[in-house]
């Protein structure tokens, strides 16, 4: 909207659904036009599940000279390059494997350096079977959800961890619609409660920290917290512990002998017999990951970039249909570069409405007629933006 106005080419704001067209558009030319051509790409995927019959698989590439130039490995959305937007209606390893090999076929058949992605079990197998048939595909599970996965074999037997989780929630609930709902903890969900232990355990230390400032009625409702704290101090130790592992994979990434370095940087924290087990747990993680990248090589050990763009998606369906819909494609715009007056002017001379129209049909119903491999008869080799 502001290249069109500095231009001249609109005097007042344009109705939503221009708006929603223009995206679309700007994310089938991302994701449609082609790739540079280099055998040093990452690919990044991972499953977004949300209301209705569909989850969709969103594959991203991540070129590793561009982020290796700049030192710091920690990647956002304008990284990515959308590789594949795939509704699907049923997912397994087969299923996956067949929509990697397609990503693959489409940007000239040249592997990736290497694949990342979470520990689902269709994505998993999938990417598993898609690397035994490409020897030189470096295979690496998310280095965070491994950590959560730690803390999951750390604490899942862990009856204090439980009853506090437990005590946690009832009090969220309690105290919420109450004059004292400053003091409630976020909420836990289910799916994401090892990821984001760091969130209750920062919860709880802040409010013992503060506890002789509050009133005596905030007092009242929180002395339960005084119960649990000695334990804080050893689940605060452990948080410490995946933050250091988390941090140090999302600027420094991996390679072989990463485990060394990171084990120096473990012997500075604070820890007791109990925490220095899952630090231990935690090195093993991190050489046996390494241990797949070959000597001289560095990668990227994290797919946190695409959580980051499915909390976009959420941001910007928060107010639309709630079924996956044609917004999906808001996956695609919204990575990669900035919009200039040059991608604003190939994106809308390229693409049509009916192309975003057909390449709807074609994602939902993939039975039915293949569209066209061009866009309005020009072949999308001849953007000038192929690079």
């Amino acid at each position: 909207m502001e290249i069109f106005r500095s231009q001249g080419k609109i005097d007042r704001a344009p109705s939503p659904e221009t708006c929603i067209q223009w995206e679309m558009k700007m994310g089938l030319y991302k994701l449609s036009r082609p790739k540079a051509t280099a055998d040093d790409w990452i690919w990044l995927f991972d499953h977004f599940v949300s209301k209705g019959g569909y989850k969709c698989l969103a594959v991203m590439g991540v070129r590793m000279s561009t982020v290796l130039d700049r030192g710091d490995l920690t990647l956002c959305c304008e990284d990515l390059e959308p590789l594949g937007i795939v509704p699907m209606k049923k997912s397994n390893g087969e299923l996956m494997e067949a929509e990697l090999e397609s990503i693959l076929a489409a940007n000239h058949g040249i592997p990736p350096l290497a694949i990342i992605k979470d520990q689902g079990s269709d994505v998993r197998c999938g990417g598993r079977s898609f690397s035994e048939a490409h020897p030189g595909v470096i295979d690496i599970d998310d280095v965070p959800h491994r950590i959560a996965r730690l803390y999951e074999h750390q604490l899942s037997a862990d009856e204090s961890w439980r009853n506090f989780t437990t005590i946690c929630a009832s009090f969220k609930k309690e105290s919420q619609l109450t004059g004292f709902a400053v003091l409630a903890p976020s909420n836990q969900r289910s799916k994401a409660r090892y990821h984001n232990i760091d969130v209750l355990v920062d919860w709880a230390t802040n409010q013992l920290l503060l506890f002789e400032e509050l009133s005596s009625a905030m007092k009242a409702k929180l002395k339960w917290l005084k119960g649990y704290q000695t334990e804080l101090e050893y689940w605060k130790q452990l948080v410490d512990i995946g933050r250091i592992g988390r941090d140090f994979v999302r600027t420094e990434g991996l390679w072989l002998d990463c485990y060394e370095v990171l084990e120096a940087r473990l012997l500075a924290a604070n820890m007791d017999e109990r925490a220095e087990r899952f630090a231990c747990d935690l090195i093993d993680v991190f050489e046996e990951t390494g241990q797949k990248v070959p000597s001289g090589k560095k990668i990227i050990g994290s797919t946190e970039s695409i959580e980051s763009l499915f909390g976009k998606y959420k941001g910007v369906v928060a107010r639309g249909p709630q079924p996956m819909g044609r917004l999906i494609l808001s996956m695609a715009s919204r990575v990669g570069e900035r919009p200039t007056e040059l991608l604003v002017q190939c994106a809308l001379e390229e693409i049509k409405e009916r192309d975003v129209s057909q390449w709807l049909q074609q994602a939902f119903n993939p039975s039915g007629p293949k569209p066209s491999k061009t866009f309005n008869g020009r072949n999308m080799e001849s953007s000038p933006l192929v690079a």
